[in-house]
C-alpha cells in the first residue's frame, strides 16, 4: 500500500480505537452458560457500518429480536469517518464483520486478514453528486469546490471518476476532503458548491434548498460492484455457523421491512432528523434495488479492482483471485 495511505489508516486506527472503546465492555459481556433447560448462548458479532440512516431494517430487526432468534447478539459499530477508519478498526481487532464499499477490496488487496462472504442488499455504488442551486452539470463545477468525503473512500473515488469522465481533473476543481463533516450542512453553508451524498440527504436537499442531482456514480462505473460483506479470518474459523445465521437473519429483517414500510419509516424517523415523507420516498427507491440473494457479482468485482488500480488505490501487481478473496459457502 502507498505510504500515504498507510499513514491515513494508521491515523484512522487511533480514531477507531477511541470510537470503539465504548463497545469493549458490551462486546466482552458474559453470556449465560449452557445448562439444563437454558438457551444456547448468543454469538456476539461486532459489525462495522458507515452510516445510521441506511441501517434502518437492520436496527429494527435488532430491536424486534430477529438476530437473537438466529443466535446472534449483533452489535453495530458505526464509523462516521468512512471506510478507511472502519478498516483500521478491523486491523485493530475490534470488528468481526462489516458491510461497506471499496475499502474492503483495498483491505484484501493489502493483505488484511478478511474474506468477502457475501453482498449487502444494495451492492451498487450509492454515491451521487449534488450541487447547489444554479449549477446544472458536472462541467459547471470547473473552478468550484466539491466536498468529497473521506480520502481513500468510495465517495472520494467517485468524485475523481465523475470528474475524469467529464473532462475535469483535481486541478480544475478544488476537491475538499470532508471526512466526518455533514454533507447537508456543508452545502447549505455555501462553503462548497457540490457534495457527494445520496438517498435521504439528497432528497432533502433537493426538496428544501433547490439543489440538483448532477451525477450518479453508478452511471460512470459500468458493471461494478461497490459494496460487500466481509468477515475476519479469525471469525470465519471460530464461528462459521454464525455467519450463515447472519445472512438468514438479514434476509428476514429486510423481508419484514419491505412488508412493514410504515413501521420502518416511523422507526427511522425516531433516529434521524428527517421528514417522514423523505424517509419513505428514499426507502421506496431502495426497496426496488434490494437483492436478498446476497450473491457477489464476480465480473463486477473484477471490474471494481481494475478501476481501483486505475485510481491508484490498489497496487498494479495485485490480481483478483476469487478463490482467495471470497468465501461464499455461507449463502443459502
Amino acid at each position: 500500500m502507498h505510504p500515504s495511505r498507510l499513514t491515513r489508516i494508521a491515523r484512522a486506527a487511533v480514531l477507531a480505537a477511541s470510537v470503539l472503546v465504548a463497545f469493549a465492555s458490551a462486546a466482552c459481556h458474559a453470556q449465560p452458560g449452557p445448562g439444563a433447560g437454558s438457551p444456547a448462548p448468543l454469538v456476539t458479532i461486532r459489525v462495522a457500518n458507515l452510516g445510521v440512516a441506511g441501517t434502518g431494517p437492520q436496527q429494527l430487526a435488532i430491536e424486534n429480536g430477529t438476530f437473537a432468534r438466529h443466535g446472534i447478539d449483533l452489535q453495530v459499530v458505526n464509523f462516521p469517518r468512512g471506510g478507511a477508519e472502519a478498516t483500521a478498526g478491523v486491523a485493530s481487532g475490534w470488528v468481526d464483520m462489516g458491510e461497506y464499499g471499496s475499502p474492503i477490496l483495498m483491505g484484501v488487496a493489502s493483505g488484511l486478514h478478511i474474506r468477502i462472504v457475501g453482498s449487502p442488499p444494495i451492492k451498487e455504488n450509492p454515491f451521487e453528486l449534488v450541487a447547489r442551486k444554479g449549477i446544472e452539470s458536472v462541467r459547471d463545477l470547473e473552478g468550484k469546490v466539491v466536498a468529497s468525503g473521506e480520502l481513500g473512500g468510495g465517495s472520494h473515488q467517485s468524485v475523481l471518476k465523475i470528474l475524469h469522465d467529464n473532462g475535469l481533473t483535481e486541478d480544475d476543481v478544488k476537491v475538499l476532503a470532508s471526512s466526518g463533516i455533514n454533507a447537508e450542512a456543508l452545502l447549505r453553508s455555501g462553503r462548497v458548491d457540490a457534495v457527494v451524498t445520496g438517498g435521504q440527504v439528497r432528497n432533502k436537499l433537493i426538496a428544501e434548498s433547490g439543489a440538483k442531482l448532477i451525477a450518479r456514480a453508478r452511471d460512470y462505473y459500468g458493471r461494478y460492484q461497490h459494496s460487500y460483506v466481509f468477515a475476519t479470518d479469525d471469525f470465519i474459523k471460530a464461528h462459521p455457523e454464525a455467519i450463515r445465521n447472519y445472512f438468514l437473519a438479514t434476509r428476514e429483517a429486510f423481508e419484514y421491512a419491505r412488508t412493514h414500510l410504515d413501521e420502518l419509516v416511523a422507526f427511522t424517523a425516531s433516529r434521524v432528523k428527517l421528514p417522514k415523507d423523505i424517509i419513505r420516498a428514499t426507502y421506496q427507491e431502495q426497496i426496488a434495488q434490494w437483492d436478498l440473494s446476497f450473491a457477489v457479482d464476480l465480473e463486477g468485482t473484477a471490474n471494481a479492482v481494475k478501476i481501483l488500480k486505475q485510481l491508484k488505490e490498489i497496487k498494479q501487481n495485485v490480481t483478483f483471485d476469487p478463490d482467495t478473496w471470497l468465501d461464499l459457502r455461507f449463502l443459502n
